[in-house]
């Protein structure tokens, strides 16, 4: 994991490179344009739905100080979605994220690219927990969390997104105990 600039943070795995979409040298509109794109941003393809896409991506980084990364294969710069935290006007608390560009699911990026963003919240940001919030039947996100860890709190019922459930990821020590007392 590096991070050359606190505003814009790169964090690094081993298969891939997280970019801060709001970062002067990345091309945000061009990864929002890509193919398999409409799917992920449930927008049509073209250039005005991509800039409210970015805008309000960059504008998250801008207002809270952290939001979603690009998520990019470090070798061939293909691009796999956004992973990051999130914490939307009307939301309960700060909530790690992620949508994956169509062919990304199934190869382990999301967990890989989500475990160094919690790396990053936890230790760089000094949180001490966040929240995913999963629809009921996305099976896919459902196996992501519980690989992350989280525990399930509960439901959240918000008026555009209906019932989600809650699950709370708690900070770890290197040797993988909880750095909070009091969390089962």
């Amino acid at each position: 994991m590096i991070a050359p600039d606190p505003l814009y943070p790169v964090l690094e795995t081993e298969r891939l490179r997280l970019l801060c979409p709001a970062a002067p040298d990345f091309d945000a509109m061009a990864a929002y344009l890509a193919p398999g794109t409409r799917d992920f941003v449930d927008l049509p393809p073209d250039p005005e739905s991509a800039w409210w896409s970015v805008a309000t991506t960059i504008g998250h980084w801008h207002l809270r100080g952290y939001g979603h990364f690009a998520v990019v294969d470090r070798r061939s710069g293909e691009h796999f979605g956004l992973v990051g935290p999130w914490f939307p006007h009307g939301w309960p608390e700060p909530e790690l994220s992620w949508q994956l560009l169509d062919g990304a699911e199934g190869r382990g990026i999301a967990t890989e690219a989500a475990r160094a963003v919690l790396d990053w919240l936890f230790l760089e940001k000094g949180w001490s927990s966040c929240i995913s919030m999963i629809a009921p039947g996305n099976a896919r996100s459902l196996a992501l969390v519980e690989r992350l860890g989280a525990r399930s709190e509960g439901m959240f019922h918000h008026r555009l997104t209906g019932e989600l459930r809650i699950w709370r990821h708690v900070a770890r020590t290197a040797t993988g105990r909880k750095l909070m007392e009091g969390f089962a």
